[in-house]
């Protein structure tokens, strides 16, 4: 049995999934994860666009030489890294892409919002016992937000720009935000939700809602008290998250500085200064769709790339 491993580089983080290869029905056995914070979205704007600051570029180039170091102790054979979020439109994406590989000697290949739900969404249903039915995954992160539909006749996938990251540095630049910003905030998010589904077939039904990303992760664990060190699959993935759970968590973050959240349990202090943009976001999905309850997933597209790649599946 040979090991593998998948990358995703996105807006708020890198991170690398090595795993041994077992063969179905399983496919693969996790060995070791790893997650780095390279804020990657700094001085974008709200629709995803801008150009990758020399820090933010440094601090990706020195995450992906520690996860090649980490992939030559396992003795990886194979490597799947993609990028996603505000790479794949940022204006010096190549640049980036090519000094990574220069330096590191992975290749790494910008996909398409659409094509990284399609993935999130093999590795969810990898990892989830789903109830037959409609459903709807959705995958929030730091640039942007991805949405799968599932489970019945009209079935589909869409990338908008809503990300914790992004939002953050749009909306909510004082430290705790005012009123006025969080109004903004959740006015926009809104808005962006009524014009991607104003005349879309998914609109106005009831879907089994499931949620993966960093902040839903996050979420569920603080709700569930879960230290931030024991965020892993087997502790989050199925959990069922109340609406009105993550209402009472937003109440009691809302009014705290950075600092303040930065000592809260369950909390990743390299994720306290996006987690009410990631907040908001979830909570508005939940009314839009009239969900009081969604399943959490740590599971997500680094799970669905080994899961293409293993079922043969061809790539973009």
């Amino acid at each position: 049995m040979t090991n593998i491993a998948s990358i995703d580089i996105g807006s708020h983080t890198a991170r690398l999934l090595i795993s041994q290869n077992i063969g179905p029905p399983d496919l693969f056995r996790p060995l070791f994860r790893k997650r780095t914070y390279i804020h990657l979205a700094e001085g974008f704007d709200n629709q995803g666009e801008g150009t990758i600051t020399p820090e933010a570029m440094d601090r990706t180039l020195k995450a992906l030489e520690d996860f090649a170091s980490l992939m030559k102790q396992y003795d990886v054979v194979t490597t799947h890294a993609v990028s996603t979020g505000v790479v794949r439109r940022a204006f010096n994406r190549d640049h980036l892409l090519n000094r990574i590989h220069g330096q590191t000697g992975i290749k790494v290949r910008a996909i398409s919002g659409e094509h990284e739900a399609r993935l999130t969404c093999m590795g969810v249903l990898h990892s989830l016992d789903m109830e037959e039915g409609p459903f709807c995954i959705f995958d929030l992160g730091g640039g942007s937000t991805e949405l799968i539909f599932g489970g019945q006749e009209d079935t589909g996938a869409t990338s908008i720009s809503l990300g914790t990251m992004v939002l953050t540095h749009t909306f909510l630049r004082s430290d705790p935000p005012d009123t006025i910003e969080i109004e903004a905030l959740s006015k926009y998010v809104d808005e962006v939700l009524e014009d991607a589904f104003l005349e879309e077939a998914w609109a106005g039904k009831h879907y089994l809602l499931v949620g993966t990303g960093g902040t839903v992760t996050t979420l569920a664990a603080m709700i569930f008290h879960i230290d931030s060190k024991e965020i892993r699959p087997e502790r989050i993935n199925g959990l069922i998250v109340e609406r009105d759970g993550i209402e009472d968590l937003w109440a009691h973050i809302r009014p705290l500085t950075i600092t303040e959240r930065m000592e809260l349990r369950g909390l990743d202090r390299g994720r306290a200064d996006v987690i009410l943009a990631g907040v908001m976001v979830v909570m508005r999905i939940m009314h839009f769709f009239k969900s009081m309850q969604m399943t959490a997933s740590l599971s997500d597209i680094l799970e669905g790339i080994l899961v293409a790649y293993l079922q043969g599946e061809e790539d973009e």
